[in-house]
């Protein structure tokens, strides 16, 4: 979408204090987040955000590295009145949180007002890589007023830079950030539930879920998915309470980590994990709000919700409270689906970088449509950008099933362990068609199946 007379851009980016452990503000991440739900009650409405990105600091170089997104407002507000309304809630102490109106639709403002002068557009965004980078989300061809160019091609004018923007994807507390576009992160997968879509439940048994996960771990695991219930055709639903329940006991034995909240009552399924790799990216695989808030509380980085966020009402404000990524699964049309998904997060103040779309290959679909998606994985980033898209495993068992699930037979292998090969074919055609993250049960072949696709298809490898 072009920016209009009616909506303004502009730009956000946060830096640390020198010594950041006096940031008493909270993380970078978290101070962006604070900054979509002010903007949201004070300014307009937030209609889409970039993605994150790392950028070196320019003009003072001695200072650490900066956080900056750019997002665009609809709003009522005067370009004046906008102004006062970020100098009075946006700015967090000394040079924690800092904004800078780009644009105000195509109007041109100079004006003298009660906090100094105000020029629209941004005197230096055109030499600004990191306003321009993250600008390329949102309006690569919304022509500069007065310069009469394209953000693509301002962009495309800068010299070379030393270091560059990097894309980042955020992942909740501690400043967890994971660049982008760089490499093809693995997530494996631990089902605490003894129904597994792959026959892998570890069910309530604590030892056995910390063997499957430190053996993924050490076998190159970027991640971990933990689930409570099984999201294979006819699997039995699990009430909020044995969901729950479920991944207590898979804990249960464990203490608390003293820098991470836990509720005494809930979702206790993440200790065990938890304590053993205290800094490892954790996700709870869950439709359920409740579910979610409780393993969030447990130390949960993101949700993985294979609804969408469309089996319980309560999903989106949950995550947007949590500051949390999510990801998202979608049944039908899953272009028009998943578009419709990412803009009720957005609705929610879930900022981009907080989302992973998931086109949901292999749930409730056909072999063929999974075949054609597959096939076309280009294209669902594409209609997605700058979201990260993540490419799950299950589609695999599927084409390789049988009758398991009624699917034709892709190599003939209905026993869920002897589709290895399989899923590391589906993720090399992953990672060639630019997914960023893989979810698979065979943790070991794909961390290596990955290394080598990155090599060949991922530039600056």
């Amino acid at each position: 979408m072009d920016l209009v007379h009616d909506f303004t851009s502009f730009a956000i980016w946060s830096c640390p204090p020198s010594n950041p452990r006096r940031n008493l503000s909270g993380n970078r991440a978290s101070n962006l987040h604070r900054a979509v739900q002010e903007l949201n009650a004070h300014a307009g409405r937030v209609v889409r955000t970039s993605l994150l990105y790392t950028t070196s600091p320019q003009y003072v170089t001695d200072q650490p590295q900066f956080l900056n997104a750019v997002l665009e407002l609809s709003t009522s507000l005067s370009a004046v009145d906008l102004l006062l309304v970020l100098l009075g809630t946006l700015r967090y102490g000394p040079r924690v949180l800092d904004v800078d109106i780009l644009f105000y639709g195509t109007h041109i403002v100079h004006a003298i007002t009660a906090v100094g002068p105000l020029i629209i557009p941004h005197a230096l965004l055109h030499e600004r890589d990191f306003v321009l980078r993250p600008l390329l989300d949102l309006a690569a061809d919304f022509v500069h007023p007065i310069l009469q160019k394209t953000i693509r091609t301002l962009h495309a004018a800068l010299p070379v830079p030393t270091n560059p923007p990097i894309p980042v994807l955020s992942l909740g507390p501690h400043d967890l950030l994971w660049p982008l576009h760089t490499k093809t992160y693995v997530m494996g997968i631990v089902n605490a539930t003894p129904d597994s879509f792959s026959g892998d439940g570890v069910g309530v048994d604590v030892t056995a879920a910390l063997a499957a996960a430190t053996a993924m771990v050490d076998q190159g695991a970027d991640m971990l998915d933990i689930g409570g219930e099984s999201t294979k055709p006819h699997a039995p639903v699990v009430s909020i309470d044995d969901e729950i329940a479920r991944v207590r006991t898979v804990g249960s034995e464990v203490d608390e980590v003293s820098f991470i909240p836990i509720l005494d009552d809930v979702v206790p399924v993440l200790r065990a994990i938890r304590r053993a790799f205290p800094l490892l990216p954790l996700s709870i695989d869950t439709t359920k709000a409740r579910v979610a808030a409780a393993a969030i509380e447990a130390g949960a980085n993101m949700v993985n919700d294979v609804s969408g966020a469309t089996a319980d009402s309560n999903m989106l404000a949950t995550v947007a409270a949590a500051q949390v990524p999510t990801y998202n699964d979608v049944v039908a049309d899953v272009i028009a689906e998943l578009t419709s998904s990412l803009d009720a997060a957005m609705a929610a103040g879930i900022p981009t970088w907080h989302v992973v779309a998931d086109p949901g290959i292999g749930f409730a679909k056909g072999l063929a449509e999974n075949v054609t998606l597959l096939r076309h994985v280009s294209k669902l980033k594409a209609a997605w950008a700058p979201c990260p898209l993540l490419v799950r495993r299950r589609y695999y068992g599927s084409a390789c099933s049988l009758q398991t699930w009624g699917y034709c037979t892709l190599c003939g292998k209905p026993n869920p362990a002897d589709r290895g090969n399989a899923t590391a074919g589906t993720c090399a055609a992953a990672v060639a068609g630019g997914a960023d993250v893989v979810r698979v049960h065979d943790v070991a072949v794909c961390v290596d199946v990955c290394k080598v696709s990155d090599a060949i298809w991922r530039t600056g490898v």
